[in-house]
This record gives structure tokens, sequence and C-alpha cells, in this order.
């Protein structure tokens, strides 16, 4: 997503998860139609939030904590693990960058600064300023909290 798009989600997001249904009504026609993207209005997002390479096919459920200065690549999912409408939805923390074609699937936590590599399919937690790869995700470096 070009710089100029993410203004325009991040402007529309606020706007429809505090306001209106035309807000919400706008925001969805944006995800789907310009952005090909399934992001609620209800997903919790921190300032900060960017998305690289286009949001085509990035999808996070509703119930999602994304927090401060996280990036994501396109084709990313992030989700719940069930259908029984069980509240486990990931936490992404601060400053964690998420590669492409990643999938984060249940109540899990991303710690803060952490990195999941290309194609990473996290189903546990992962530590702070960690870089994970593989599937299942695995640790392969530990980061410094520069």
């Amino acid at each position: 997503m070009t710089n100029k798009k993410s203004e325009i989600f991040t402007y529309l997001h606020t706007r429809a998860h505090n306001g209106s249904i035309f807000w919400r009504l706008l925001y969805a026609c944006y995800c789907t139609f310009v952005l090909h993207c399934d992001i609620s209005y209800r997903v919790k997002i921190g300032e900060g939030f960017q998305i690289f390479h286009g949001a085509s096919s990035t999808i996070v459920s509703p119930s999602t904590i994304i927090g401060k200065n996280v990036t994501l690549r396109q084709n990313t999912t992030i989700g719940a693990k069930g259908f029984d409408g069980e509240d486990d939805s990931p936490v992404i923390e601060d400053n964690v960058t998420i590669g492409p074609n990643s999938c984060i699937i249940g109540g899990i936590r991303v710690g803060k600064g952490a990195v999941i590599g290309a194609g990473a399919v996290v189903v546990k937690d992962v530590p702070q300023y960690s870089v994970v790869v593989g599937n299942p995700a695995r640790v392969i470096k530990t980061l410094t909290d520069e």
C-alpha cells in the first residue's frame, strides 16, 4: 500500500471504529474494492499501522488487537482458531513486522519488536524481539531492544 493509501486506510478505520454506519460502509467499500482486503472496522489498531506491497488478500479477525507501528505485508491472515464464537484472536504488540503470506492463528500474543518471516505459520506465543520462521513458526534469532 502506498503511503497515501495507508493514510486513507487509517483515516477511514478510525472513523469507522468510532463512528456511524456511513463511515463503516465507506470503510468497508474502500477495503473491499480498493485494497482487496478484509480488515474489520472492529479491529483495534494502534498508530503507525502500515501495509506494504498492497493489502491484497490480507484478512484480520474482528477481535484482533494490533499495537502501534505494526507493519503487514500482503496475503497475511491474522485470525481466530475456532468457529464456535469464542474470542481467541491474536494480540500483536508494538513494533512488530509481519512478512508476506504469513498466518497468525489463535489466541496468541506476538511480543513487542518481533519479526514474523515470510510464509510463517504462527500458532504459539512469540517472545519479544524474536525472529520466527517456518511452519510451524520457530524462533531462529533474538534481537536486541534497540
